[in-house]
Parts: C-alpha cells; structure tokens; sequence
C-alpha cells in the first residue's frame, strides 16, 4: 500500500462530494456511504482529521467511521444561508454530529443547500 502525505485534490473532491450527496438524498443509506468514504480517504492517508473550510473530518474511535464537524457556530432555529428550519419532520436540516458536554451539545447540521454549520443545544 502506498502512503501519501496529503490527501490529493481528487479525494478532497471525493470526500466532498459524499458530503454532498448525503445533504442531498438525506438517506441512512447515504449517511453510511459518506461516513465510510471519508474514513476510507483518511485510512488512505493514514490520517485521523482533515479540514475544508465549512467542515472538518476525522476518525472515530470505531473503525471505518468518522465524524463531521462544523467550523461556522451559529444561533438561531433556521438555517442562515437558506431560511431552512433546524427542527421539525419536513426539514431538509440533518444532523452530521453530536459533541456531546455536561451542560450543552455542540450539534453540528447539515442543510439541503449545502451549507453545513454548528448551534449549542443546551439540555434545559
């Protein structure tokens, strides 16, 4: 196996794009696919994080799995790109992630119009 030193262009774009097409198809199915794409770009690589600028990877603890993290904090119950409302059974809102702390989570959405950003949830 061949170890390179920086993911390439073409698996930056591979990992984009499996982001992509979750926030898209808002599937399990693709939830899976993308979650495992990217940990296999990362594997690849032999590294555990990756950084875009909307969105970091890494790797979990749990083999062929990762985690999306947000770099853009927001408040509010609606996305700010696009209007999007965060909660409810109709919204194209997705959660990618969950930090999970003692007084509040930082939650980590994903909208439909591609726009990926995170909100403190707190536990009142």
């Amino acid at each position: 196996m061949q170890v390179y030193q920086f993911p390439s262009v073409e698996d930056q774009e591979v990992i984009r794009t499996a982001v992509e097409v979750f926030l898209n198809t808002q599937t399990g199915s693709a939830r899976n696919r993308m979650l495992k794409t990217i940990r296999a770009v990362l594997d690849r690589y032999r590294i555990s994080r990756f950084g875009f600028s909307d969105y970091t990877v890494e790797a979990t603890k749990m083999p062929g799995f990762c985690t999306v993290k947000a770099r853009n904090l927001v408040s509010g119950y609606n996305c700010p790109w696009c209007g999007e409302m965060l909660y409810g059974l109709q919204s194209k809102v997705r959660i990618l992630s969950i930090q999970e702390r003692l007084n509040n989570h930082l939650v980590t959405y994903g909208c439909k119009c591609g726009k990926i950003f995170a909100k403190y949830e707190n536990l009142d």
